[in-house]
Parts: structure tokens; C-alpha cells; sequence
């Protein structure tokens, strides 16, 4: 998966994608499955840019807002404090 820092062509922060790369790979670990999964390339591209995605049910409410938070399309709004 593309990092969506990546897919807007804004150049490769290691930080902020890895973060997000870290995210996917946590979801991965709690779910079996991937958060983004489309047949289409352009239709994978789009769920990444909107983090279009929906968690398991037995995801916890601490799990879901992490991820939430690490999945967030935008850099900029990270706040892991």
C-alpha cells in the first residue's frame, strides 16, 4: 500500500508514512485483513485518500480511535499525545 502522502505527490515524509504504513500493519495484526481493499487500482486510491474503511466488530473503541488516528488522510492533524 501507498502511503496517501505518496499518492498526493507531495514527496516522501519518512515520518508521517511510515506512521500510516504502521497503521495499515496494525489493522492487518487486529483484523486478518487489510483496511483497504478494492479491485481497482483507481478505486483502492480513492478509499486510501478518504480512509474509506470499517472495522471489525470486535474491535474496542480504544482500538478503533487509534487506528482512526493513524489512518488520518492528513499528516498535519496528527496528534499522538
Amino acid at each position: 500500500m501507498l502511503p496517501l502522502q505518496v499518492l498526493k505527490d507531495k514527496g516522501y515524509d519518512g515520518t508521517s508514512s511510515d506512521i500510516w504504513s504502521c497503521g495499515v500493519i496494525l489493522f492487518v495484526l487486529m483484523a486478518g485483513y487489510l483496511p483497504f481493499d478494492e479491485p481497482s487500482l483507481i478505486g483502492l486510491y480513492k478509499k486510501i485518500w478518504e480512509a474509506s474503511f470499517s472495522y471489525p466488530s470486535w474491535f474496542s473503541s480504544g482500538a478503533r480511535n487509534l487506528i482512526k488516528r493513524i489512518l488520518d488522510p492528513n499528516p498535519y492533524s496528527y496528534n499522538y499525545s
